[in-house]
């Protein structure tokens, strides 16, 4: 018998390893490329090792040289922290009214916004296109903080909602009982108890505005509106493919992310699973 568990201890650690490496195997890639020469990646064996001798920074330099790097990251970065304010307020009070009234309207509001967190991007684009055009806001990054809350917040007021279900309401109600007001309450009693979910709400948030490409390019065109994405598909020319300095630009593209993931990590898998089991 523990032969057997040792053996299906090795399993898994074997699995976990294999899952490991496939996963975390792209980003290597990408940073692998970055760092080696034209040649180098371009030739009909390329090493899967790093080889010390070919590594260089050129192209992290030539990216800052050639292209507008700080201008889509300063873009990217607003889009980001707009969107992710917006959804996050909204979706706190939205949450919080789904879960704690259960009115005909309130439910049927609920469920709308389930169905519109399916719709496909491509379907409203054209819609938030004519909109936005007719409001005079192409190429703003307004307009894509707004089509990005209208993606985001379905889905995260369904994140909160089940977060909300479970605080008990009698806490709420002993603080009626001693004086609170119903804001008092929920600031100083539901709020604190909101910290996990709201982690959870704002990475996923951050991380889908990061990467929102879609709206991005259709409703900026305008170079001065790129945002990072926009901006990435550039190094793909009409005859070439500028490899490194594409692999480069990803690079950095994602450290902001993840130093936001490692920040919020401790609250995240709490916050997502918040509401799942009933008591």
């Amino acid at each position: 018998m523990l032969q057997m568990r040792d053996k299906k201890g090795y399993v898994r650690i074997a699995v976990a390893i294999f899952l490991l490496v496939f996963l975390l195997f792209p980003i290597y890639w990408m940073v692998h490329t970055s760092l080696m020469p034209t040649s180098a990646i371009l030739s009909v064996e390329p090493k899967i090792l790093l080889d010390p001798t070919l590594i260089n920074f050129f192209s992290y330099v030539d990216v800052f040289i050639r292209k507008p790097i700080v201008q889509w990251f300063r873009n990217s970065l607003v889009v980001t922290i707009g969107s992710a304010t917006v959804s996050v307020v909204v979706s706190l009070f939205a949450g919080y009214s789904l879960s704690r009234y259960s009115t005909f309207g309130q439910q049927l509001m609920g469920y709308i916004l389930l169905l519109s967190r399916m719709l496909p991007g491509a379907l409203l684009v054209i819609p938030l296109y004519i909109i936005f055009s007719r409001m005079g806001l192409i190429n703003s990054l307004i307009a894509l903080m707004a089509a990005n809350v209208t993606a985001i917040i379905p889905f995260t007021t369904w994140m909160m909602k089940g977060f909300f279900d479970g605080i008990p309401t009698e806490l709420e109600e002993s603080g009626l009982i001693d004086g609170c007001s119903w804001f008092d309450s929920f600031y100083y009693i539901v709020l604190p108890l909101t910290v996990p979910g709201l982690a959870a709400v704002i990475i996923y948030s951050a991380i889908l505005s990061w990467n929102e490409y879609l709206f991005a390019r259709t409703l900026a065109y305008d170079p001065g509106a790129w945002i990072f994405t926009v901006g990435i598909a550039s190094f793909v020319g009409e005859h070439s493919v500028s490899w490194s300095g594409l692999m480069a630009a990803g690079t950095i593209f994602i450290i902001p992310i993840i130093f936001l993931f490692f920040f919020l990590e401790p609250y995240l898998v709490r916050g997502l699973t918040a509401g799942a089991i009933k008591e």
